[in-house]
């Protein structure tokens, strides 16, 4: 097996990991039990479990932002009403995949809050950038300012939402109908 085969075993370990149990389900020794290897070679990919985690999310920020763009060169609208749009529908967790994929999320951004570390700092990071390249999108429309703002306001009610939909608050086709009608309270100002 190659080193970015190896690498990439583990990660998946920390991921499966993440999504089962959260940050505490993740030690070193869950980590070499769960991808089947020894201690050692985890430690070879990551001293601590800090590390490991910064080196998943990285891995996990880069997979979201490609699902997302992905999506957005699928449809073929740059349209930015369009991928705010897809934007959200690539957030909420509306099937297996998506579902572990918010609990990754969450997971993270409690150790982030609770433990600015390496891997809370990965974290805020991927944000930043995230909200950095939605507002790109929006740019030309917009001041810079404001389409920062409008970046992290898409991305805190995609986030809430989503929370709310795993936690049984919201039915998929409420929180469908709640992200029409922001949409539609976006459109005059996106189309001006």
């Amino acid at each position: 097996m190659s080193e970015q085969e190896r690498r990439a075993q583990i990660m998946e370990a920390v991921e499966r990991l993440l999504a089962r149990g959260g940050i505490n389900a993740v030690t070193m020794r869950a980590v070499a039990a769960e991808a089947d290897v020894s201690l050692r070679l985890v430690q070879y990919y990551g001293n601590t479990k800090d590390e490991l985690l910064s080196a998943t999310l990285e891995r996990l920020a880069e997979k979201s932002v490609q699902r997302w763009r992905a999506r957005v060169q699928h449809e073929g609208s740059k349209a930015p009403l369009d991928v705010i749009k897809l934007f959200f529908d690539e957030a909420l967790p509306t099937d297996t995949v998506s579902e572990d994929f918010h609990r990754l999320g969450v997971s993270l951004e409690a150790l982030s809050i609770s433990d600015p570390g390496v891997a809370g700092q990965a974290y805020q990071s991927h944000l930043s950038g995230l909200a950095d390249e939605l507002a790109d999108i929006l740019r030309p429309d917009l001041t810079a300012t404001i389409a920062r703002r409008l970046a992290l306001e898409v991305m805190g009610l995609a986030h809430g939402v989503a929370s709310l939909l795993m936690a049984r608050q919201l039915s998929e086709r409420d929180a469908l109908a709640l992200i029409k009608s922001y949409l539609a309270r976006l459109e005059p100002l996106l189309s001006t």
